[in-house]
C-alpha cells in the first residue's frame, strides 16, 4: 500500500489525476491484504502447497456466495476453492496478481513466490476457505458500525452458503494522527491546498479495535462466527509517506488476533478440515 496508484485495480482512474495509496472507492487495499494472507499461508501450510501442486485447489476473486437461509448474496474478496473443470487450465494465476494490484515484493519474497507451485485463478466449484478484508482508515465514528456490519454479514453469508467452509476475516485499522482523505479533497492536489484530517490517536484506533472485537468467532461448526480473524494496525497518512505496520496490540483482548495468529489458525484449520480432499 505504500505505492500510490492512479486508479482502481479494474482500471478506473481516480478523479482529477490524483494518486492514492488508499481510496474508499477502490478495493486495492483489501485485495493486497487477501493476497498477503494467501502468500503467507502458502509458506505455512505444506498441505496447501501439495494441493496446489496437484491442481486440487485454486483461488477465486470477488466470488459471489449466497446465504441460503436468509437469501442474501455477497461477493467475497478471495476464496480457496475446488475449481470447476472447465476453468482449471486458465492462464491467470496468483503470481500475476502482483501486477494487477501493484504489489511490490522484496527479492526474498519474489524468490519465495517463484518457488511456490502455480496457483491458478479459476471459477470456484466449491469453497474451502473464504476471506474478507475491510479497513477503517478515517472518520472512525462513522466507519465503526459499517466495519462491523460488513464483516458480520460476511461470515453469515459464507456459512449460510457452505457451513464447512472456513470463514476468515481481516480488519485493517489506521493509527496515523493525520490522514488525507480522497473524499475531502475533490480536486487536483497539484493545484489546490490539501485538506488534512486529524485523528485522536490512539483513542480512535482503539475504538475501532473494540468494535471489531464484538464480532462473533467460533471454534466449531455448530455456532455462528468467524473461524479465523486477524487485526492489523497500520500507520497510513495517505500522503505518499510509506505505510508501516504497528505491531503492538492496542488492547490486551486483541493480542490473540494478530496477523501471525491468523496465519497459524488458518493453516491448522486447513489441515484438519481438508486433509482428505
Amino acid at each position: 500500500m505504500s505505492v500510490p496508484t492512479p486508479g482502481t485495480p479494474g482500471g478506473k482512474p481516480f478523479q482529477f489525476g490524483n494518486l492514492w495509496q488508499y481510496h474508499p472507492r477502490s478495493d486495492r487495499h483489501s485485495k493486497i491484504a487477501c493476497w498477503s494472507v494467501i502468500f503467507d499461508l502458502l509458506q505455512e501450510s505444506a498441505l496447501l502447497r501439495s494441493h496446489v501442486s496437484a491442481r486440487q485447489v485454486a483461488i477465486g476473486i470477488n466470488h459471489p456466495m449466497r446465504d441460503f437461509a436468509r437469501n442474501r448474496a455477497k461477493n467475497l474478496d478471495l476464496v480457496i476453492c475446488r475449481a470447476s473443470v472447465s476453468d482449471s487450465q486458465r492462464m491467470r494465476n496468483f503470481a500475476d496478481l502482483t501486477q494487477k494490484y501493484v504489489i511490490i515484493l522484496s527479492a526474498e519474497e519474489r524468490r519465495l513466490l517463484e518457488e511456490f507451485p502455480r496457483l491458478v485463478v479459476a471459477k470456484p466449484a466449491s469453497v474451502l476457505v473464504a476471506l474478507e478484508a475491510k479497513a477503517c482508515m478515517t472518520e472512525f465514528g462513522k466507519a465503526r458500525p459499517r466495519l462491523y456490519d460488513e464483516l458480520n454479514s460476511s461470515h453469515l453469508t459464507i456459512h449460510g452458503d457452505t457451513n464447512s467452509a472456513v470463514a476468515a476475516g481481516f480488519a485493517m485499522i489506521n493509527i496515523a494522527e493525520t490522514f488525507v482523505s480522497p473524499l475531502r479533497n475533490p480536486w487536483s492536489l497539484a493545484e489546490h491546498d490539501t485538506v488534512v484530517s486529524r485523528h485522536r490517536q490512539p483513542t480512535d484506533a482503539r475504538s475501532a479495535v473494540e468494535k471489531v472485537l464484538e464480532l462473533p468467532r467460533r471454534s466449531d461448526t455448530a455456532t455462528e462466527g468467524f473461524d479465523a480473524f486477524g487485526i492489523v494496525v497500520v500507520d497510513c497518512a495517505n500522503n505518499g509517506r510509506p505505510v508501516h505496520r504497528f505491531d503492538a496490540p492496542l488492547l490486551s483482548a486483541a493480542a490473540g488476533l494478530g496477523y501471525d495468529h491468523l496465519i497459524g489458525r488458518l493453516a491448522h484449520l486447513y489441515a484438519t478440515r481438508f486433509h482428505a480432499i
